[in-house]
Parts: structure tokens; C-alpha cells; sequence
């Protein structure tokens, strides 16, 4: 099966530089272009596309149903893809958590897959969720080709233990918003064949 890893695209948050996690925002206009370009980059790429798995979260909603709605397919929301938790984080700046509490920080977004925010989990336990879901729920489906669509720290653990075997290169990942990563998915396998796609996205204005 070919498994399609979205990211959402961008949304106030993000060009905000806040932290989400399970909270959520609204797509800037560029969010809105980016999901338009993903479209026609996979309109290109697929002919047909036979199911769509989303977060519940309204940023990973919006691209799900625009994906679902383009080639026609059902959509399922899927819990175990929505983001890591942050917890407590979850709302303040990047900046602001960097000044205040920097290990905490670094720990989070540099160092340490295993650090565990307050109230929160940490990107090991929130990587794990989407494997599982790709492990033991996609793989034993009949599909020939399936988009989820997802978020971005928990699609760079993912990808650090398909490609490394070791979560602790978890930064290496980082992909932009409406970026995808193909995978082949079989029974026991699961190969990253590309990641960090976003050529389609060249030509959107940076404003």
C-alpha cells in the first residue's frame, strides 16, 4: 500500500510561533494556498486515492476533507495521529518557553524524545500512536494508496524510527506545513520511500 504522511498547512499558530499540541487554531491564507497545491501535487502524483485518515484536530480536518472531497473517498477521523500533547505548553510562544525554562526547551524540541512536558506526553509515547496506527490497523487493509494527515513533531519521531531506527534524530525531520512523506506499508514492513516533500509549494508567495 502506498501510505501518504501529511502535514496540515499552516496555521495563526504556527506563524505565531505558538505551541498547539491538541489545541488549535485557524488557517492563515497561505494554510488555505498550501492545501490547494498539496491537492494538485497528489492529483499529479495518484490516481485515485481510496481512503483519508485525519486528526480530530480543525487544522488536519480542513486538509482531510479537502483531500477526501477531491478524489472522492470516505474520511475517518483517527485519534491516535492527532499531535503530541504539550500539555501545559501548549498555547505559549516558542520564545517565551525557550526564555523561561531553556533545558525544558531544548529538551523538548532538540534533545530528548522521552521528555514528558507537564500535563502532557512525550513525542516517544505520541510517535509510537501513530505507528501502532500504521502497524496494526493500515497495514491490514486492503487499500492500494491512503493519505493521513497529521502534525508535525509527532511526524518527526515517526519518521526518525522508520528511518533510523532512533528516535533521538527526531529534529533531522522537521517538514514544513503541507509537506508529505510517501511510505510503503505491508503486513510486518513499513519503508520510507521520500520525506520532507514540498516542491509544490515553491511558488507560493512567503507573505
Amino acid at each position: 500500500m502506498n501510505l501518504i504522511l501529511i502535514r496540515h498547512a499552516e496555521t495563526a499558530w504556527n506563524r505565531g510561533g505558538l505551541i498547539q499540541g491538541h489545541q488549535d487554531s485557524a488557517l492563515t491564507a497561505r494554510g488555505l494556498q498550501e492545501t490547494t497545491a498539496l491537492l494538485t501535487a497528489l492529483a499529479h502524483d495518484f490516481p485515485s486515492v481510496d481512503r483519508v485518515y485525519t486528526s480530530p484536530a480543525g487544522r488536519a480536518r480542513h486538509m482531510g476533507d479537502a483531500i477526501a472531497s477531491h478524489f472522492g473517498c470516505p474520511l475517518s477521523v483517527e485519534p491516535l495521529v492527532q499531535e503530541q500533547s504539550f500539555g501545559d505548553y501548549e498555547g505559549l510562544s516558542r520564545v517565551q518557553l525557550q526564555r523561561d525554562e531553556p533545558a525544558r526547551a531544548e529538551a523538548l524540541f532538540s534533545t530528548d524524545a522521552a521528555f514528558t512536558p507537564p500535563g502532557g506526553e512525550s513525542l516517544a509515547a505520541a510517535a509510537q500512536r501513530l505507528l501502532s496506527f500504521i502497524h496494526n490497523k493500515l497495514a491490514a487493509t486492503p487499500h492500494t494508496t491512503c493519505c493521513v494527515v497529521t502534525h508535525g513533531h509527532i511526524l518527526q519521531g515517526a519518521l526518525a524510527l522508520l528511518k533510523d531506527g532512533n528516535i533521538d534524530n527526531f529534529p533531522r525531520y522537521a517538514q514544513p506545513n503541507a509537506s508529505y512523506a510517501r511510505l510503503s506499508v505491508a503486513p510486518g514492513r513499513c519503508d520510507v520511500i521520500q520525506w520532507g516533500i514540498a516542491t509544490h509549494l515553491r511558488h507560493l508567495s512567503q507573505t
